[in-house]
C-alpha cells in the first residue's frame, strides 16, 4: 500500500468537536466572533467559550443547547445536528470528570486501607458532598426541578380588568394597552422571548444600563423569561412594575402585555414579587 493511499488528507481529517465545527463554518462565511455576537445578540465571550467547548463558562446548563443553536443558525449550520452534538458533549464531559479509583489486591493485606484511613475518606466524602450542596443552593444557575415548577406559571385572563381595578383603588393612572415595555439591565443579565409551546425563540444579553423595547409584534406572541430577575428593570409606559420574580431565580412564561405587567406590579405592592407557589422559599 503506497503512502499516498494511507495519508489522509485535511478534508478527511474528523472534526471531533462541536466547537470546532462552529468556528470552521464561521471562519468559511467570513464571519468574526464580533459579527456573530451581533447576529445573535450573545455576548462574545460566550461565543468564545462555545468555540472553546468550556461549557462551564456559560450562564447554565439550560442555555448551552441554545445558545450553540442559535451560532449554528448565523453560520449556517444545521443546529439540529449541532445541538445533539452540544448534548452529547455535555454527557461525555460530565462522565470524564468522575473519579477513577485504584484496584486494591484483595490478596495483598499490605495495600489494604487501615480503618482510621477508611473513616477518614468518608468523613471527607461527605464534607464534600455537603459543601456542594451549599454551593448548588446559593448558585445563581436553573436548576431543572426549579424550572419544572416554574413552568407551571401562567397569567389570569382577567388580568387586563384586575389591572383597571387595581389602579382605580390605589388612585394610580390607568396605563394605555399599547403602552411600550421597555427592559433594563440594571447590571449583565440574559432574557428570552418564549412562543406558547415554551420554546425559546429569540434571546439577548442586557449590559448594565442598556435598554430594550420590546417589539409590538412580541407583546402577543412572546412570554418572559430571565434567570437574573433582579438584575432587570421592566417598565411600562415608564412605570415601574418592580421585579419579575424571586431573586437568582429562573422565572418565565412573564407576559409583556401592558395591562398583565401592570396587575403584577399592583400584586407587588407591599409584598415580596411575585413567584411559583411550589418554588422554595429563600431566608432572610
Amino acid at each position: 500500500m503506497s503512502d499516498e493511499e494511507t495519508t489522509p488528507t485535511q478534508g478527511e481529517l474528523a472534526i471531533t468537536r462541536t466547537g470546532d465545527t462552529l468556528r470552521q463554518a464561521r471562519e468559511a462565511a467570513g464571519l468574526s466572533l464580533a459579527d456573530v455576537a451581533s447576529r445573535t445578540r450573545i455576548t462574545q465571550r460566550h461565543l468564545e467559550a462555545i468555540e472553546k467547548c468550556d461549557f462551564s463558562e456559560l450562564p447554565g446548563r439550560t442555555y448551552v443547547t441554545g445558545f450553540a443553536r442559535a451560532y449554528a443558525r448565523a453560520v449556517g449550520v444545521p443546529e439540529a445536528d449541532i445541538a445533539a452534538s452540544v448534548r452529547r458533549e455535555l454527557e461525555e464531559d460530565e462522565y470524564g470528570v468522575r473519579p477513577t479509583y485504584e484496584a486494591y489486591e484483595p490478596t495483598d493485606p499490605a495495600r489494604l486501607p487501615t480503618a482510621r484511613l477508611t473513616w477518614t475518606l468518608v468523613i471527607v466524602a461527605l464534607l464534600l458532598v455537603s459543601a456542594y450542596g451549599v454551593w448548588r443552593f446559593l448558585s445563581v444557575e436553573p436548576d431543572e426541578a426549579l424550572i419544572a415548577a416554574q413552568n407551571q406559571a401562567a397569567e389570569a385572563s382577567e388580568a387586563p380588568e384586575a389591572a383597571a381595578s387595581a389602579a382605580t383603588k390605589t388612585g394610580a393612572a390607568p396605563v394605555a394597552a399599547n403602552a411600550p415595555v421597555v427592559l433594563t439591565g440594571i447590571s449583565e443579565v440574559w432574557i428570552g422571548f418564549d412562543d406558547a409551546k415554551g420554546k425559546t425563540e429569540n434571546w439577548r444579553t442586557l449590559e448594565a444600563g442598556e435598554t430594550y423595547e420590546v417589539p409590538p409584534a412580541y407583546i402577543d406572541q412572546f412570554t418572559l423569561r430571565t434567570s437574573i430577575p433582579q438584575a432587570l428593570k421592566v417598565t411600562v409606559g415608564g412605570r415601574d412594575v418592580g421585579s419579575v420574580g424571586p431573586a437568582d431565580t429562573l422565572v418565565k412564561g412573564v407576559s409583556l402585555k401592558p395591562a398583565d405587567l401592570i396587575a403584577r406590579a399592583e400584586g407587588n405592592v407591599g409584598t415580596a414579587p411575585a413567584a411559583t407557589p411550589t418554588a422554595p422559599k429563600t431566608g432572610g
